[in-house]
Formats: structure tokens, C-alpha cells, sequence
């Protein structure tokens, strides 16, 4: 599982957009968002690497805790 730290999630949209985001480099990613924490949590089959550059590409740029 990948822990990420995104500051720029204020929302649930932003919350949507993320998950879109992931969706969009694997489908059948597993993904949790927590607002208060600011926090995504992601189950996926594909390197990490691609889905904090598609988090970048959408306009969140991400940490990996």
C-alpha cells in the first residue's frame, strides 16, 4: 500500500479528482482518501512512481509518507 501526503486536497472534490487521477493509470486501484489528514492511501498493481506523476499531472503534487 502507498501512503501519500497531498496539501492540496482541501475537498471532496479535490477527493474526486485524485481518485480519477489514480483510476486513470489503474483501474483497478483500491483508493482512500482521509481530508483531515490530507492523506491518500492506494492499492494498486502499478509503481508508485506513475501514480504520484499522474497526482502532479492533475495538480497535486504528492509526498510519499
Amino acid at each position: 500500500m502507498l501512503t501519500l501526503t497531498v496539501k492540496d486536497m482541501s475537498c471532496g472534490h479535490c477527493a474526486a479528482t485524485i481518485e480519477k487521477a489514480v483510476k486513470g493509470v489503474d483501474p483497478a486501484a483500491r483508493v482512500g482518501t482521509d481530508l483531515p489528514t490530507k492523506t491518500v492511501r492506494v492499492e494498486s498493481a502499478v509503481d508508485a512512481a506513475a501514480i504520484v506523476a499522474a497526482l502532479d499531472e492533475a495538480g497535486y503534487p504528492s509526498v510519499a509518507v
